[in-house]
């Protein structure tokens, strides 16, 4: 089985980073405040938490980027499902980040805190864009 030879880009690392970036920022309440309240936060306008659904897709589009990267996935076929991966986790982050936002000045008094929901945000169009950026290098 003959592969053709792929550009190299840096895309697909760009994307893990910054799926990893993600993870981060989804993990990073439960140091800064405390967990009844990071839990409050978390599913505040729908009834299944926001953060395990991206943190979930988020993770999965780490093995994605890397199978791509690496050869071990058809680079187009991973560019793909990186791409809707990520427009999704920045869709439901910005639809999420949009409805929390009157419950986040009640939950504490941790002044950085209130710029979390808009740093998720970066994050996730950071992993969008890495997808596209991506997409558009091997197609």
């Amino acid at each position: 089985m003959s592969q053709e030879q792929l550009p190299e880009t840096p895309a697909p690392t760009v994307g893990i980073v910054s799926a990893l970036a993600v993870l981060a920022v989804v993990v990073a309440p439960y140091f800064l405040i405390r967990a009844t309240e990071v839990g409050v936060y978390y599913s505040a306008p729908t009834a299944l938490p926001v953060h395990l659904v991206v943190g979930l897709f988020a993770a999965v589009a780490v093995i994605v980027f890397a199978g791509g990267r690496n050869g071990r996935t058809d680079a187009p076929t991973a560019a793909g499902a990186a791409v809707v991966l990520g427009g999704f986790v920045a869709l439901l982050v910005l639809w999420w980040a949009i409805a929390v936002g009157s419950l986040v000045g009640s939950l504490t008094e941790v002044a950085a805190f209130d710029y979390h929901r808009w740093i998720l945000l970066l994050a996730a169009l950071a992993l969008a864009g890495s997808a596209g950026w991506f997409a558009r290098e091997v197609l």
